[in-house]
């Protein structure tokens, strides 16, 4: 792909954009979901790419703490302050890639959502990922 600027950022058929992504979030994507798989996703490019010519790490981590969205589809109690925040990079992500990340809840209790998740291009692996979310009491939704 030659240039992959905000033009080239449509998502595949069935992706829609994040409706109450915050303007830090807008900043660094734009980011979709798919809600009925529960998968979020955007597209690599140029601006998000780092001197060796790969999607910055830091892109890819944003990326990762947006999994709360796709978790809330299912049956995460939605919008939360992260906790902690793992993730590690298995291969590198060129310009113009679709990624996506399929996120799952590993543990869930009154007050924290553990969850876990991987991010693929193409099918394959290119960050595995984890964290901890803190529940907000009811009523809160704001991320």
């Amino acid at each position: 792909m030659a240039a992959a600027t905000d033009q080239d950022a449509a998502p595949p058929a069935g992706f829609r954009p994040l409706d109450n992504a915050t303007e830090a979030e807008r900043f660094n994507g734009p980011f979709f979901i798919d809600e009925g798989r529960a998968v979020i996703g955007f597209r690599a490019l140029d601006r998000h790419m780092n001197a060796a010519g790969t999607c910055h790490g830091g892109i890819l981590a944003v990326f990762a703490d947006m999994q709360g969205y796709a978790l809330a589809v299912g049956n995460f109690s939605g919008a939360a302050p992260t906790i902690t925040l793992g993730i590690d990079f298995l291969a590198p992500v060129q310009a113009g890639d679709w990624v996506e990340a399929t996120p799952e809840v590993t543990r869930d209790t009154k007050s924290l959502t553990f969850f876990q998740g991987m991010m693929r291009v193409n099918g394959q692996p290119v960050a595995r990922t984890n964290g901890i979310y803190k529940k907000r009491p009811t009523g809160q939704t704001k991320r």
